[in-house]
């Protein structure tokens, strides 16, 4: 049982559940997947009544720890033994050369699960699980590929459909945190076993977003989800950020349309960037304005991504009147700190005072509709 991919972990574990253990598991990955997905084959062993000893060879006494014993000793009473090792590059070679010997020559009652960041094909223990054992990999460039990998499986595993677009309303709002990410998934699995079917709406109504892409995603849901949404959103973020929460949405809010008000200042004196309809071609402008010697950019945008540069270019011809908008986020302010006013009374007022500035006419400032508040 060589290679397996992340999908295929649930038949690694129904082998090991009919006595087909391995004498080594090899996971290769990102620490924050592999560790809970080895805990699963551990969980297994141990109520099978099997010994597990875990060492962390980033600890340099865990290290020292794991250096003394030889790992090919008989379990005590018969019972199997497995030695869980984090951070396997940390192995030093006359201790890989040990593991290797000992188990291609007979194997004895334990077993190694081993998790590597990174670990090349020629390696000893790669080639050695690569004939006796299993390797699981993480591989990929992107948090957020291993993420849906991840999903489509626990999906499946609950018999539970969700479309392509909620699936990424998912992931964008739970970010990139596997533990935060693991939380909300098994909420909201629990919360839609009945109906068989995730949609966006519950979606929004069930996940907590994690802090930094509920900040990232205000102004992305107010133009393309509208006012509900987006207040959704917040009043989430508030729930579990009662006491900071206020001020960091505030902080946010300035952040955002100074960005803007610096992005618009740029676009006026570079009109290609605001010509350029695609992403691509952006992005080749505006690296090509960062490395002009003669143009001195602001902080702010040096540090933004340039895709949300470009979202912003195109949320930019919503507003008639940043100045207004300020003016707007200025009330807000005072209210929350000198009027007491409760926080999510203040942001839904913000939040449709923002919205309405998408039907001001651009001769007037007369709202074609007015805030629903």
């Amino acid at each position: 049982m060589p290679l397996f991919t992340p999908l295929q972990l649930p038949k690694l574990i129904e082998l090991a559940k009919k006595n087909r253990i391995a004498p080594i598991y090899i996971f290769i990955g990102p620490y924050e997947f592999t560790i809970e997905k080895a805990k699963e084959i551990c969980n297994l062993f141990l109520e099978r009544g099997s010994q597990i000893e875990i060492y962390n060879l980033q600890d340099s006494e865990k290290k020292k720890e794991f250096l003394k014993i030889k790992g090919f000793q008989e379990g005590l009473f018969g019972q199997r033994t497995f030695y869980l090792i984090i951070g396997g590059e940390e192995i030093p070679p006359s201790k890989v050369e040990e593991i290797f010997y000992r188990l291609k020559e007979n194997p004895q009652n334990f077993s190694w699960i081993i998790l590597f960041k990174d670990l090349q094909e020629k390696h000893l223990l790669y080639q050695l699980a690569l004939e006796k054992g299993a390797i699981i990999p993480y591989h990929s460039k992107k948090k957020t590929d291993l993420l849906e990998t991840e999903l489509l499986m626990l999906l499946k595993e609950n018999q539970l459909t969700m479309d392509k677009k909620t699936a990424n309303l998912f992931l964008s709002l739970v970010g990139e945190d596997y533990n935060h990410f693991k939380r909300e998934l098994e909420k909201l699995i629990l919360y839609c076993l009945e109906n068989k079917v995730i949609t966006e709406e519950k979606v929004l109504e069930i996940i907590v977003p994690f802090e930094e892409k509920t900040l990232y995603l205000i102004m992305d849901f107010l133009w393309e989800k509208g006012p509900a949404s987006t207040l959704q959103l917040i009043q989430h973020f508030l729930d579990t950020e009662k006491e900071q929460g206020p001020g960091k949405l505030l902080v946010y809010f300035y952040k955002y349309f100074k960005t803007l008000k610096l992005l618009n200042e740029i676009l006026k004196t570079r009109p290609e960037l605001e010509r350029v309809g695609y992403y691509p071609e952006f992005s080749k402008l505006w690296e090509e304005l960062k490395k002009d010697s003669l143009i001195e950019l602001p902080k702010l945008l040096e540090q933004t991504h340039p895709y949300v540069i470009f979202k912003m270019k195109r949320q930019l011809k919503e507003f008639p009147s940043i100045d207004q908008l300020l003016i707007e986020l200025f009330e807000a302010e005072w209210r929350l700190k000198y009027e007491f006013w409760d926080p999510l009374k203040v942001f839904q007022d913000l939040v449709f005072k923002l919205w309405s500035q998408k039907f001001l006419k651009k001769d007037g400032d007369t709202p074609l509709v007015q805030p629903l508040l």
